[in-house]
């Protein structure tokens, strides 16, 4: 099988969970706000927030430079041992701190969202966290093995969990404050997969031996690149968290809904990006910039139609079905910013898979950078809009953000490897 021939068909088998993803996602959205009110709704989408960048935090980078450290030679067995190990026993440390912090600053997060619900919530989600953390890490060891039929299956799992998660928490009549338990149902019951996969796939004994130095070149690793993944994870939040801040739980609830669509339509983008990162390390790392060229002009033949036609049709169709299909007339308030969020991610669809390039090339502090450019435009026009424009205000600062991301994505890129993006 040819090089492009295993792409397709990988990329093929991670569409699979990209749509349950679009079932799940929209079903949990819709059923929250239909069964436990908007508020509900808001209260969820906010601990998800804090899971997601605690999450960041605690994997600490390593599911990148684990990701690297094993694309880079997967034949190696010895070696891939010590990569996984070195990044493992950190991995477990810095998750259980991490978590420790989540849970003692829920009642400060809470305050300052004017929001006790918000503070229940996160208890419940606590050990779910810590699960996430390491899942992140073991996911990275699967995507370096470019074991991409394996990785789509265990992201499907994730998305089924959260379903099944959902209905147990609809049958044993849960508040809306202790839904984000569904979260320490998922990523608790995707660990244990993971675990049996890792010692599966990975002989840990023939790391024993030289683990210790992979694990001072993860954490080195982690150090230079944490800042950038929390950053982009914060910022992929950012405009729910200000919104949180400025206007009511409900308003929160109408908004996240248009913004949760907004990122079912980028995990094509995440698809793709996991797809080519391992090509790209390992091209890179055997001195073929060009290669990697071709791979991106490849890729962008079809991928950008594919995103500007998602997005026309997305934003024409959300007014006429969302409303619908949640029975809440209220949710049509978030139509036009769905619309506006949705144009910047077709403007910045060019650059979207290849955003995790200077992680592939070795160059995380710069990668750091990238993001804190990205994250200060978030910033910068959440903080000037939402209070003139509310949920529109937001939806704009995403689509700058996005563009944003492609121009400095393009610059950086070129300037630090050499790559024509």
């Amino acid at each position: 099988m040819t090089a492009d021939a295993r792409l397709r068909r990988d990329i093929g088998w991670n569409l699979v969970p990209v749509a349950l993803l679009a079932m799940v996602g929209l079903g949990l959205n819709f059923l929250i706000g239909g069964w436990w009110g908007p508020a509900a709704l808001g209260t969820f989408n906010l601990v998800t927030s804090a899971v997601f960048a605690f999450a960041v935090a605690g994997a600490f980078g390593l599911q990148y430079a684990v990701l690297r450290g094993v694309a880079e030679d997967p034949d190696d067995r010895d070696r891939v041992a010590a990569v996984v190990l070195g990044a493992l026993l950190p991995g477990l440390a810095l998750a259980a701190a991490t978590t420790a912090v989540f849970v003692a600053s829920r009642h400060a997060l809470g305050a300052l969202l004017d929001s006790d619900a918000v503070a229940t919530g996160m208890l419940w989600a606590a050990p779910g966290l810590f699960c996430f953390a390491l899942n992140k890490l073991l996911l990275g060891v699967v995507n370096g093995l470019r074991r991409m039929r394996a990785f789509a299956i265990y992201t499907s799992l994730r998305y089924l969990l959260i379903a099944v998660g959902l209905l147990i928490a609809r049958a044993a009549r849960l508040d809306g404050e202790q839904l984000p338990v569904i979260w320490t149902f998922t990523e608790g019951t995707l660990l244990v997969v993971l675990v049996v996969e890792l010692l599966a796939m990975v002989s840990l004994g023939r790391g024993r031996r030289t683990w210790l130095g992979w694990a001072r070149q993860h954490l080195d690793y982690g150090a230079r690149g944490v800042t950038a993944t929390l950053a982009y994870e914060i910022n992929s939040k950012l405009d729910v968290w200000m919104l949180g801040v400025a206007l009511s739980d409900a308003q929160v609830g109408i908004y996240s809904l248009a913004a949760a669509l907004n990122e079912g339509a980028m995990q094509l983008a995440v698809v793709v990006q996991n797809n080519v990162n391992p090509v790209i390390a390992r091209e890179l790392a055997a001195g073929r910039p060009a290669e990697v060229e071709r791979l991106v002009a490849r890729t962008r033949r079809w991928f950008v139609p594919a995103m500007v036609g998602i997005g026309i049709a997305g934003a024409a169709l959300y007014p006429l079905i969302i409303p619908w299909l949640i029975g809440n007339q209220e949710f049509a308030g978030g139509s036009v910013p769905f619309a506006i969020m949705m144009g910047g991610l077709a403007l910045a669809s060019a650059y979207l898979p290849f955003n995790q390039a200077l992680l592939m090339a070795h160059r995380p502090g710069w990668h750091t950078l990238y993001v804190l450019i990205i994250i200060a435009v978030s910033f910068a026009a959440n903080y000037a809009l939402i209070p003139v424009l509310g949920l529109r205000g937001a939806a704009i600062a995403v689509a700058a953000s996005l563009v944003a991301s492609a121009v400095a994505l393009r610059v950086l890129v070129r300037a630090r490897i050499g790559l024509r993006l």
